[in-house]
């Protein structure tokens, strides 16, 4: 069965997936953040408003808002995400807040990507700006170590490093994080700066 993000797993031809941003509803209403930060007993944090949910270290953020959504980052795959709702709805339903758990399931999309790759051993981030095109890209080494691209066909943002490797943020799936990769590697090896 095909994902949201449109892989099973992390890997997806080459790319890799660093982070899922997910969010939903709780299905309970306006919940009351003080309190449900003093009643819970895992990793928190209480801000005015929120609170800041993990499992363990490792595991993924869930943020819980006064509004009754939640909001998880952290999330290596589709997956991933879908755990983490499974264990908020349980830790939240354990002291009675109310949650369902079909709404939290039925509501949560993903909102955004963060995905990895490696185009060559190493960049001319110079001549990387020329090529891409100075309207979409800029690149200012003394502020940032890395060419910011903004494809025109995709709503997302690249980073290009010196080292060759590559961040995509902003899409909403690997096919997209593909498509943009595949047309940098088209561009820059037209412009020869990859072989």
């Amino acid at each position: 069965m095909e994902t949201p993000v449109g892989t099973e797993g992390t890997e997806f031809r080459g790319l890799k997936i660093v982070n899922v941003v997910a969010s939903g509803v709780l299905g309970a209403g306006e919940i009351d953040t003080d309190v449900l930060g003093a009643e819970l007993s895992v990793e928190k944090t209480v801000m005015p408003g929120r609170v800041y949910l993990k499992s363990d270290d490792h595991s993924p953020v869930s943020m819980v808002f006064r509004s009754g959504s939640y909001t998880i980052a952290g999330a290596s795959s589709w997956e991933s995400v879908l755990e983490v709702v499974d264990w908020l709805f349980e830790t939240l339903d354990s002291i009675g807040a109310g949650v369902n758990r079909e709404e939290m399931l039925d509501s949560v999309s993903v909102k955004y990507m963060v995905v990895t790759g490696a185009l060559s051993d190493g960049l001319d981030l110079a001549a990387v700006v020329v090529a891409l095109g100075m309207e979409s890209s800029e690149y200012e080494p003394e502020q940032f170590p890395a060419v910011i691209h903004r494809p025109e066909n995709i709503d997302c943002t690249v980073l290009l490093f010196s080292t060759g490797k590559v961040t995509i943020t902003g899409v909403r799936n690997v096919q997209d994080a593909y498509e943009v990769y595949e047309n940098l590697e088209q561009t820059l090896r037209e412009g020869k700066l990859i072989s």
